[in-house]
């Protein structure tokens, strides 16, 4: 897990990994955060690890978008 503080603007990013996603409550979480912020205007954001191809679908989208 991975969490980078962005209040500066406005959000606090949270990264998870396929594992992670399993054992994480993220409403828990979010609560946790959100409770050592000085102000309750901030957003946690969660990036999730998908299940499918990395390097493919990178690719993918790339020629997707070359289109």
């Amino acid at each position: 897990m991975e969490i980078y503080n962005r209040q500066q603007n406005g959000y606090i990013e949270v990264w998870l990994t396929n594992r992670e996603q399993q054992e994480v409550d993220r409403s828990e979480l979010t609560q946790q955060i959100l409770s050592n912020v000085t102000s309750k205007k901030y957003k946690v954001i969660f990036f999730l690890s998908g299940s499918e191809n990395m390097l493919k679908c990178t690719e993918n989208l790339i020629l997707h978008n070359l289109k």
